[in-house]
């Protein structure tokens, strides 16, 4: 399979697998991250996987860049964007001045309607979308641990003109070890990961415990079922029609997350934005449109939105 040139933005957790198992199989893969410290010991000692996984991969140093303007001049076929949803608006202007036309963008992101932000400004056939179910944590500089994978990921076009496009890429990841298929139905497995996201994400960042320990206490276990069922009653008011076994699924792929620490947990702990306005509040939003109340993925927001105020020093 030809060698292909990917970027890749946000050299976390879910950008950082993507990365080490596209270099690992042969390809040229350019790291694009402000986290200086992760990016040297990329630079000394290549990206490190454990986990489930267990992978070193190394990356020349011209294929480590401190910010998107560093791009400028690379060569670049297809870039993956795995930043936070919420910065999408702050880092697409400075993407297109360093981006070369026709280059493929692909969302590697959580929350609903990230892919539509990039479209904006790329246009729909130069899109893509890629709804990934592996999950790690970003352990020590240039080291991910990947706490699950429970394949595969999934790939989807907004334009079908990018059909093709769409499931080459699908073969190309999936040789890389990441079991990837196309979809011609991206947006129901959207809002599928979403709708698992909304479950325990926050959940997990309220309480500051693992998903596992959420799943195995009976009342938060309750509480994510009550958060589901809401978002599968949205879903299904907005045209998106699940198996009548979903909720069942939902709980099942719940149960195998292990003691995996969210992203949103750690967003909480670091005093970072979340992605609650692309998760919860989404679901919140479309219930809205039609006439659906959401009582708890609400107050979920509400009491995130609470939890992302500075904290108070006293007077």
């Amino acid at each position: 399979m030809d060698e292909y040139r990917f970027g890749i933005i946000g050299a976390g957790p879910i950008g950082g697998i993507m990365a080490a198992h596209l270099a690992n199989a042969g390809h040229n893969v350019t790291l694009v991250d402000i986290l200086k410290d992760h990016l040297a010991e990329i630079k000394r000692s290549g990206l490190t996987l454990t986990g489930v996984k267990k992978i070193n991969a190394p990356f020349p140093e011209d294929n480590l860049c401190y910010s998107i303007d560093e791009m400028s001049g690379k060569e670049i076929d297809v870039v993956f964007i795995s930043v936070k949803a919420s910065i999408l608006p702050k880092i697409l202007p400075m993407l297109k001045k360093v981006s070369k036309p026709n280059t493929t963008f692909i969302s590697l992101q959580n929350g609903l309607d990230t892919e539509d932000f990039i479209a904006d400004i790329f246009g729909k056939k130069n899109t893509l979308r890629i709804v990934v179910n592996y999950a790690g944590n970003l352990v020590d500089n240039g080291k991910v641990m990947m706490s699950f994978f429970n394949a595969p990921n999934y790939i989807g076009v907004i334009d079908p003109t990018a059909e093709k496009k769409a499931r080459m890429l699908a073969e190309v990841i999936t040789a890389a070890d990441l079991e990837t298929a196309f979809t011609p139905e991206i947006k129901k497995h959207e809002w599928e990961k979403t709708i698992l996201n909304t479950a325990l994400s926050p959940v997990c960042a309220l309480t500051r415990r693992t998903m596992k320990q959420m799943m195995e206490f009976k009342e938060t276990r309750q509480l994510a079922e009550a958060i589901l069922r809401e978002g599968i009653t949205v879903a299904e008011a907005n045209g998106i029609h699940f198996e009548s076994s979903f909720l069942k699924h939902c709980m099942n792929y719940l149960d195998k997350a292990g003691h995996h620490k969210t992203s949103m947990h750690m967003d909480i702990e670091r005093g970072s934005p979340t992605e609650i306005g692309f998760l919860n509040d989404k679901i919140v939003k479309y219930g809205e449109l039609k006439g659906i109340p959401t009582p708890y993925n609400s107050t979920i927001v509400f009491l995130i939105r609470g939890s992302e105020l500075p904290e108070y020093k006293g007077a």
